[in-house]
């Protein structure tokens, strides 16, 4: 057994998530279900058309979009912990550990998948993961930042990954 007798620092890491959507149909469809029995992962408003995300404390993103129609999925994946993907699965929602708003959700967002996605008129969407205090003191602080840009108006869709 090695036992370790100089200083012994501890590795942290946090997450973030910055997200801003304007889309009429998607904030009428969150607010619908903002008090459904969904295991919501995070505070969010509604604000006329914009749905706003601003949490700073350990908010892991699981999915980021690249484009506008990945908006949609990485939505709901993040604050309600669902795959909107899984309805089309022959078996859904037998199987899945969705409670039944989750999967009245689910239903609804993808029998609209198109009018929700031509709904969104912009995006700004930024998350990250933080990393620091590792084994080595004069190492800088690592991380990876993520962000999604898009205005339809302005014919702007850009992905960038730091």
């Amino acid at each position: 057994m090695k036992i370790r007798t100089d200083f012994v620092t501890n590795s942290s890491s946090s997450s973030f998530a910055v997200i801003h959507v304007e889309s009429p149909e998607i904030a009428r469809l969150l607010e619908k279900y903002r008090n459904a029995d969904i295991p919501w992962t995070t505070d969010f408003t509604v604000e006329g058309d914009w749905v706003h995300i601003e949490n700073h404390d350990d908010l892991f993103s699981p999915k980021v979009p690249k484009n506008v129609e990945e908006v949609l999925d990485a939505l709901l994946a993040l604050l309600a912990e669902v795959d909107l993907d899984d309805t089309g699965a022959p078996d859904f929602p037998d199987g899945y550990v969705y409670n039944e708003d989750q999967v009245t959700l689910l239903r609804e967002a993808a029998a609209q998948r198109q009018k929700l996605t031509d709904s969104i008129q912009a995006v700004d969407w930024l998350t990250g993961i933080a990393d620091w205090g590792g084994e080595d003191e004069d190492e800088d602080d690592e991380g990876e930042t993520f962000q999604y840009c898009y205005d339809r108006k302005k014919g702007i869709s850009q992905y960038t990954m730091d």
